[in-house]
């Protein structure tokens, strides 16, 4: 982001602190990065941003002393990202690489989309200054194979990644150790 670039382009550490907290919905009020108004610990940022306590209480620093970062930095809000629990929800995930307009790409997506019947869940496009284009779409239910044709045949587009949802929930449970039972949301048959 450009206003970012310009503040902190002699001190890269402190730029990819700036950007975590830009990326992830952390807001900086009243020299505290905070979420949703919950003030988050200096340390838990430095840990999750990969920089030490010093850069990130200079990186509070540089956007509490500078209007325009101040302005910035004092709106930000979380959002949710649908995407991310689609899994959980049966929804389909279109994750899309636009090359070139990409209003007029998302138009005709979507027109396809629905001429299919489908139902759109969430649409999601960021189209920053000297970022890629990103558009993702959740569908309710999958798509068949003759709307992926139509899609293809759309200008504009360089790829379409689909996340399907999970049918075999079991797998949802945790990913780290791939339990199949988990004895804390119910049942009786724990082994031991």
């Amino acid at each position: 982001m450009i206003l970012i670039d310009e503040y902190f382009k002699h001190y890269p550490a402190r730029k990819r602190v700036a950007e975590f907290l830009l990326r992830e919905g952390v807001s900086v009020r009243n020299g505290h990065p905070n979420l949703s108004g919950a003030k988050l610990s200096i340390s838990e940022v430095a840990k999750a941003s990969g920089a030490n306590r010093k850069v990130v209480y200079y990186t509070v620093e540089i956007i509490e002393s500078t209007s325009a970062l101040r302005l910035l930095f004092e709106r930000i809000e979380p959002e949710l990202k649908v995407e991310s629990i689609a899994p959980v929800m049966n929804w389909e995930v279109l994750q899309v690489e636009v090359e070139e307009k990409p209003t007029k790409v998302l138009q005709n997506l979507l027109g396809v989309i629905l001429d299919e019947g489908n139902k759109v869940v969430s649409v999601s496009m960021k189209s920053l200054p000297g970022e890629e284009t990103q558009l993702s779409i959740v569908l309710e239910k999958p798509l068949n194979g003759e709307t992926l044709k139509k899609m293809g045949e759309i200008p504009g587009i360089r790829r379409i990644l689909i996340k399907t949802p999970e049918k075999d929930k079991t797998k949802l449970v945790c990913t780290f150790c791939e339990v199949v039972y988990c004895p804390r949301r119910g049942g009786s048959n724990v082994e031991d």
